[in-house]
């Protein structure tokens, strides 16, 4: 087994789809209403990297908002975007 690492994010409902979507993964709906989308990557580092990639697109157009979330993707493996959290896991793959 080896491992990986997943981001995750959820949207609780149809309000916040726009959100997610900022993410640029595909996104599947869940039958309670939420939306959900993750996407797999082999090193913590590439997972990383994608969502400071998502980070500086989506708060490029915010003066002075990137660094505080290149902060917390680098210390907590997560990024926030208006009311969805995208997180990093690490999980185990069977091949």
């Amino acid at each position: 087994m080896s491992k990986q690492f997943k981001i995750t994010a959820t949207a609780p409902t149809a309000y916040q789809y726009n959100s997610l979507s900022r993410f640029g993964m595909p996104i599947k709906k869940n039958g309670n209403g939420s939306f959900s989308s993750e996407q797999i990557f082999d090193s913590e580092e590439d997972a990383k990297a994608y969502l400071v990639e998502r980070a500086e697109r989506y708060y490029d157009e915010f003066e002075g908002q990137v660094d505080e979330h290149l902060q917390d993707i680098e210390k907590y493996g997560m990024l926030t975007i208006d009311a969805v959290t995208a997180r990093i896991d690490e999980v185990e793959n069977e091949y």
